[in-house]
């Protein structure tokens, strides 16, 4: 019996962890493309220029992409496992580049 017991604790923990390691991926949702591919597409079609390039706390360069004229943006990762590989996590439509982080202010915050 507590052989059965442990059978079923380490199919759940194994479960468990498979659905752990594949919630990255799930929430890619298939956005992830070839980084060279993907930056020229971001750069002709969309217009888009990278305005912050940055290391996340957890390892992997965040990317933010903004085309100026039309404030439509893009939200980029490219993990250290596979720096040939970019992500987008998130974009939109409306926005701007507020500061250019040395102090100087390119436009004031309506909010």
């Amino acid at each position: 019996m507590f052989k059965y017991y442990m059978l079923i604790l380490a199919s759940c923990v194994a479960v468990v962890a498979l659905v752990i390691n594949t919630l990255p991926s799930a929430a890619q949702g298939g956005t992830c493309k070839d980084r060279k591919q993907a930056l020229r597409f971001l750069e002709t079609l969309h217009k888009e220029e990278i305005v912050f390039r940055g290391v996340s706390s957890i390892g992997h360069i965040t990317l933010i992409h903004l085309n100026s004229k039309t404030g439509a943006w893009t939200a980029s990762i490219i993990r250290v496992q596979d720096p040939t590989v970019l992500c987008g996590v998130d974009s939109g439509t409306d926005g701007d580049l507020l500061s250019t982080g040395d102090g100087s202010t390119l436009r004031k915050q309506a909010w």
